[in-house]
């Protein structure tokens, strides 16, 4: 059985990223290092949530350099949890406000 995702998205500003959670706000988002390897734990709503935030950003305006902060259960007042990075080497080591980068928000609306 083939099973599609479909996922329509705004273009929004080459330096803000939004995105949606689930009605229920029950995604689960936690990382930790074991032994040396990332470990990323989320849960199905998390992953579907994860995963139209790649889309964007693969299919987005954004330059190399241009990055996400992803907060732990997706909670903008919980401490990061992940960083999302289109690498660029020239732009390593320089701030948000060097690049001009406005972290995104979580936006609370239905689907």
């Amino acid at each position: 059985m083939k099973k599609a995702f479909n996922f329509e998205f705004e273009e929004e500003k080459p330096n803000r990223l939004t995105y949606e959670c689930s009605l229920d706000e029950d995604e689960r988002l936690e990382t930790s290092v074991e032994n040396g390897v990332p470990f990323i734990y989320l849960n199905r709503s998390a992953m579907i949530t994860m995963a139209k935030i790649l889309i964007k950003m693969a299919n987005g305006p954004y330059s190399n350099g241009f990055h996400l902060h992803l907060h732990k259960d997706f909670n903008e007042d919980a401490p990061d949890a992940l960083v999302l990075l289109l690498p660029s080497e020239e732009e390593k080591g320089s701030s948000d406000s060097e690049r001009g980068v406005e972290v995104g928000k979580r936006d609370r609306r239905a689907e």
